[in-house]
């Protein structure tokens, strides 16, 4: 056989293998490399969806909310009555006097807005749910006792569906009551302990007042009182009031839940219409009370005249990226946000501080409260 056939069965030298290997280590560490960039933008990307989408949900749960703020309430009769006079099931709350009070202050305002100072803000609302009597009753008769039943001037649109709690509000004090029956051709409400009756303490409450004739009574069917919170980079909720069905004693709740994650910072300011021009929004001419808001401002209104004037609540929410920028280069400052993000009321917290190693969207909106629009006088 001639020895050129034997030559081309030699096969690969060593160089020419390890030449092939090499180029093959080349294409690896570049493919490789293309899929790390390409795995950071697509996380970056992701991660600012992520955030867009939470911000924007959290914001539509809070306007949601905000705009039936005062629902039943905004009355002249009821604004600026300050902290609920309550009881829950062997527990006062503290405004009657005693300071063993275990239960938290209730006040009764659609809006309060607890300013958290450098930290995110705390936001809570308050309205009724019953559908069958917005307008305040009053009382026709003076009250004996605190646990004397409530003689009124209508009783029509009341209800003793389990759970249906009302208020007395009179000269800047109220209390929170439990209707156990209403007796329409008597014109009469029993708010009798015992029982289901949880939120009414025996014997009516020897710390509680007896009010006396022409108090407002308002119908509050099954409350909401919703306050919102951030903890833990998600934005909170404690419900005060919880029921597993329409037909069951709503219980007393201190326990908040997680709504949304990477929730970072809620901000909130009252819209007042009070006239004063503190540089916050822009108006042809500052009047108090024309219906046109001329102010924001985090103070809490102290007065019912001064209730009256909050018209819409601003608020800005913050929200995180899921996913943590690394710095470029390595070992270098984080370059994701140099900037901390801005609302109309001013500068959101950024946890950690400037810069950060991530992605931020700031949102903000401005609610009217139509029930404090459309209150009664």
């Amino acid at each position: 056989m001639p020895t050129h056939l034997f030559s081309r069965h030699r096969g690969l030298t060593l160089i020419e293998v390890m030449i092939g290997m090499v180029i093959g280590l080349i294409g690896i560490i570049i493919i490789t490399q293309v899929y790390l960039v390409n795995e950071s933008y697509k996380r970056s990307t992701t991660g600012a969806g992520g955030a867009q989408v939470n911000g924007a949900i959290a914001l539509y749960t809070l306007e949601r909310d905000l705009r039936m703020a005062g629902y039943g309430i905004a009355s002249s009769d009821a604004l600026g009555c300050g902290q609920i006079q309550y009881y829950y099931n062997g527990a006062y709350s503290s405004p009657p006097g005693s300071a063993s009070g275990a239960l938290p202050p209730m006040e009764l305002a659609p809006v309060v807005i607890t300013d958290g100072g450098a930290g995110p803000d705390t936001i809570t609302v308050m309205y009724s749910t019953d559908a069958e009597r917005i307008v305040p009753a009053t009382l026709s008769k003076s009250m004996p006792t605190a646990s004397a039943e409530l003689n009124l001037d209508n009783p029509t649109g009341f209800s003793d569906n389990p759970g249906d709690l009302i208020i007395l509000s009179q000269g800047g004090v109220c209390t929170l009551m439990q209707v156990t029956q209403v007796q329409v051709s008597a014109l009469k409400l029993q708010h009798n302990p015992g029982g289901t009756a949880l939120w009414n303490p025996a014997g009516g409450g020897s710390l509680f007042p007896a009010y006396s004739q022409g108090t407002s009574v308002f119908n509050l069917g099954r409350p909401l009182v919703n306050t919102y919170s951030i903890s833990s980079s998600s934005l909170q909720l404690l419900s005060m009031f919880t029921a597993s069905s329409t037909t069951v004693v709503p219980s007393y709740n201190a326990t908040p839940v997680s709504l949304i994650s990477d929730i970072v910072d809620l901000q909130a300011q009252y819209g007042k219409d009070n006239g004063v021009n503190n540089g916050t929004i822009t108006n042809a001419s500052y009047t108090a009370n024309d219906g046109i808001v001329d102010s924001y401002d985090t103070v809490k209104p102290a007065t019912a005249a001064a209730w009256q004037q909050v018209l819409s609540i601003r608020i800005g929410v913050l929200a995180r990226s899921q996913n943590y920028e690394k710095p470029d280069p390595p070992g270098g400052a984080c370059t994701a946000t140099t900037v901390a993000p801005t609302w109309q009321g001013g500068t959101f917290a950024v946890p950690g501080g400037i810069p950060s190693c991530y992605k931020y969207r700031a949102f903000e909106t401005v609610v009217p409260l139509r029930n404090m629009i459309w209150r009664q006088s």
